[in-house]
């Protein structure tokens, strides 16, 4: 480095402007005696000292492309330089306002700037843009792809990467509408952020993309070529014809095929996608499909409820109790049910609750029973606790190993071998409908455990428990009505039968399968 850049260098460090200024300019351009060195130049420039200099804002703006402008978060000093009159900055602004604003005046007045300077790709961005004011990004992109200081297969993907991290659906459209319409080059980068940005509109409420199939399919393709899952998943999807709210399989695809659409899916499955699992159990439960397979709809249903997916676990947990003809199965049911319920899943919680029988009273008369029993009987206080919260009938209150019959969702009582009827002494798997019918449950299991191994006196079998319930009641003038529920022992009996439950439960059961 020669003697007078040296002393430039230490007059910029002791604080002088025009010092400051020239190093800086020097570093970012590469002339002069310096390195280029864009980092350093920009150190330099970027100094508050510096910072309401239009000039140092020009220098930056005319010397950056665009997208280094973007990705250093420098529209600032653009904006500055193309308001003093930078034809270089005025352009850029002028493209980037098409690319991302909704308001075509903002672009129009930077672009008209430029054109009126004599810039020809501004004249023509310019007249492009009275032509197709809607669509403003692709008549400029075309443009002004060959203009100094534009790199669109570097400038593009950076626009869709700030709409999403924007996460405004409007802007995350506008960019990515623009950028199909254009026809742009397909590169890695472009591909996979347009993926990206697709991918977030698929949650919206309704279509924010035109029909643009050719474009986005090409993408996709792009992306499925270098292991994209997102990208496997949405095409996947769209071959299969499923639709979803915002993306219409027309608008990522030409046509339909279902074993490829299938075969994407599955691969975005294993990749970990879960929604992927249940969009391969819908058309392999189609029996209209090409791809049906009820034994593999079954096994993506139960795939995708163990990934988590709420509308798989209550799908899955209805159709399991619907033909459930052991109380293991109904346990399964239930237990898919009460995932999805706990998730704030109203059809689930309505299925949960049809399992249930209903006691009479309110919950503030139970409570007050129950607490005066607890002075005399804390064991047969359990029991009513657990009638009440479950709806047990007297007889299955009174014969209940509430130790055994606890479950992570609820509670099964039986089977009872003292009873003699079948069907009466037939196992029932009871759901806990409140967090506190459970914590309830819970506690009173953990005391009666606890009273047998600490040789507490035993509450005796059925007969002795039936006597001192009546004992109490009596005393204390307590309704039994308030714990047991009353019914038919045929309804008792449909409860225990996944057909029969059904038949009973249609509306709620419909309404779960179909959501």
């Amino acid at each position: 480095m020669r003697r007078q850049d040296i002393q430039l260098l230490a007059s910029a460090r002791q604080g002088d402007l025009e010092a400051r200024y020239e190093v800086g300019r020097r570093y970012l351009l590469g002339v002069d005696g310096f390195p280029q060195h864009t980092d350093t130049g920009l150190e330099y420039l970027a100094h508050p000292s510096l910072e309401p200099s239009e000039r140092t804002a020009r220098t930056i703006a005319d010397a950056l492309p665009l997208h280094e402008l973007v990705r250093r978060k420098l529209l600032l000093p653009l904006a500055k330089a193309a308001r003093g009159g930078s034809i270089s900055a005025q352009v850029k602004l002028g493209l980037w306002r098409a690319l991302t604003n909704a308001d075509p005046a903002e672009t129009t007045r930077w672009l008209d700037a430029a054109a009126a300077a004599g810039d020809a790709g501004a004249r023509a961005a310019a007249h492009a843009l009275q032509n197709c004011p809607s669509n403003a990004a692709a008549g400029v992109l075309d443009a002004l792809k060959a203009a100094p200081g534009i790199d669109l297969a570097r400038l593009v993907p950076l626009a869709l990467s700030n709409a999403v991290q924007s996460d405004d659906p409007e802007e995350i459209a506008r960019v990515l509408s623009g950028t199909l319409t254009a026809r742009l080059p397909i590169t890695p980068e472009l591909a996979d952020a347009a993926c990206s940005a697709i991918a977030r509109l698929e949650d919206e409420a309704q279509p924010r993309l035109p029909c643009a199939n050719g474009a986005v399919e090409a993408l996709l393709e792009d992306c499925i070529r270098r292991g994209n899952a997102t990208a496997e998943l949405l095409l996947g999807r769209a071959l299969s014809a499923v639709d979803t709210p915002a993306l219409p399989a027309s608008l990522l695809t030409t046509g339909q095929n279902l074993r490829r659409g299938a075969a994407l899916l599955l691969r975005a499955a294993d990749a970990g996608l879960s929604a992927a699992w249940m969009v391969l159990y819908r058309i392999h439960a189609d029996n209209h499909s090409s791809v049906s397979n009820p034994q593999m709809a079954r096994f993506f249903l139960e795939k995708a409820a163990l990934a988590g997916e709420l509308c798989a676990q209550r799908r899955l947990g209805a159709l399991i109790l619907r033909s459930a003809t052991t109380v293991h199965e109904s346990e399964q049911g239930i237990h898919w049910l009460h995932q999805a319920a706990r998730r704030q899943d109203a059809l689930a919680a309505q299925l949960l609750g049809s399992l249930v029988l209903p006691v009479a009273g309110s919950d503030a008369e139970a409570d007050a029973a129950i607490d005066a029993v607890r002075r005399e009987d804390p064991w047969l206080a359990c029991r009513l606790r657990t009638a009440r919260d479950f709806g047990l009938t007297k007889l299955e209150a009174m014969s209940v190993d509430i130790v055994a019959g606890l479950r992570p969702w609820g509670l099964v009582v039986g089977p009872n071998p003292s009873i003699a009827q079948a069907k009466l002494a037939a196992p029932r798997a009871i759901p806990a409908l409140r967090p506190q019918a459970f914590e309830n449950l819970r506690r009173s299991a953990t005391f009666l455990e606890q009273s047998r191994q600490d040789g507490s006196p035993i509450e005796g079998d059925r007969r002795k428990r039936t006597h001192r319930l009546r004992y109490c009641l009596e005393r204390s003038g307590i309704d039994e009505s308030l714990f047991f529920a009353k019914v038919r022992s045929t309804a008792l009996n449909a409860l225990r039968q996944g057909p029969k439950w059904a038949f009973h439960a249609q509306q709620p059961l419909r309404m779960a399968l179909a959501a």
